[in-house]
């Protein structure tokens, strides 16, 4: 018999007393999927507030099959993954299987030929989904694990449910909340291996890719790369960073080294917090919180 070995360890767990499963009906569930991580918020819509957080860490995960896998035993034990009658459950996936195309040339028809000018697309093993971005007038066309995709199924077959990538959940929060400027601004949201880095300028967005590092090395080259090739000055531009970094890391210690300006995001501020998430740091979960922005 095959036995499929334990590979997570919740590491962060907050749930406001005032919730109950009892109010699914009027909540949102929110899961964020990465090889390092699988990531659970709720919101109650009624309150436009989060009110639970959970952050499972995935230990010698390779492959999304094995984050399938570990999804799967997660929701074994955690009745957020057992509940059906959510208002809507929105899963932001997170891999480097994505391309923006705009809106007048899109034709659904053609997804897959759009993704494979960039990724290495398995039509066996990869399902091709896509998000409509109304305010840049583009279509994000992104894929993920068949596995995944099916246990996703699997898990909430009655729920309404969408995925987006990651990307756009990130799109989505950004321009939401930075003011409209004549100055261009990088944004980062970093996680363990793998940075997202966003330049948005007085037209909107401009850039947007993911790349994979495994050096503190490699983060700041292609930071300062993406700066080079958008000719903007790293003694003048602020970088914006969100996600898994904080001030005594190696990766903050080289940017400094680097760049002149740096400051930590904040959380989305269109959407309330349980008193339980105020002793989180600001800039972390922010693909959770942005994934109530979506729509």
């Amino acid at each position: 018999m095959n036995t499929i070995n334990t590979h997570f360890r919740l590491s962060h767990h907050i749930q406001d007393e005032a919730f109950a499963l009892s109010q699914a009906a009027q909540c949102n569930l929110y899961l964020s999927l990465s090889q390092k991580a699988i990531r659970i918020a709720v919101a109650d819509t009624g309150r436009n507030k989060f009110v639970v957080l959970e952050d499972y860490e995935l230990i010698t995960v390779f492959s999304p099959m094995q984050v399938a896998e570990q999804l799967r035993l997660i929701a074994q034990e955690n009745p957020l993954l057992q509940e059906q009658h959510w208002n809507l459950v929105r899963v932001a996936v997170s891999n480097q299987h994505f391309t923006l195309v705009p809106e007048t040339l899109y034709d659904p028809a053609h997804q897959h030929d759009y993704l494979r000018l960039h990724s290495d697309l398995n039509p066996l093993q990869d399902v091709v989904l896509s998000y409509r971005h109304s305010s840049l007038e583009a279509v994000n066309i992104f894929s993920l694990d068949a596995s995944t995709y099916q246990t996703l199924q699997g898990l909430f077959p009655q729920a309404p449910m969408q995925l987006v990538h990651l990307t756009s959940a990130l799109i989505r929060s950004i321009l939401h909340q930075t003011p409209r400027t004549n100055l261009r601004s990088m944004y980062a949201f970093v996680e363990r291996n793998y940075v997202t880095l966003l330049v948005v300028g007085p037209a909107g967005l401009e850039f947007c890719n993911i790349f994979h590092y495994l050096s503190p090395e490699d983060f700041i080259y292609y930071i300062i790369f993406v700066m080079q090739e958008q000719k903007m000055n790293p003694e003048q531009e602020t970088i914006t960073l969100w996600g898994d970094i904080t001030h005594d890391s190696s990766l903050f210690n080289v940017l400094q080294k680097y760049i002149r300006h740096i400051k930590l995001g904040k959380k989305p501020a269109d959407v309330d917090y349980s008193y339980k998430f105020h002793d989180i740091f600001e800039h972390r979960y922010f693909e959770l919180y942005s994934l109530h922005l979506c729509e």
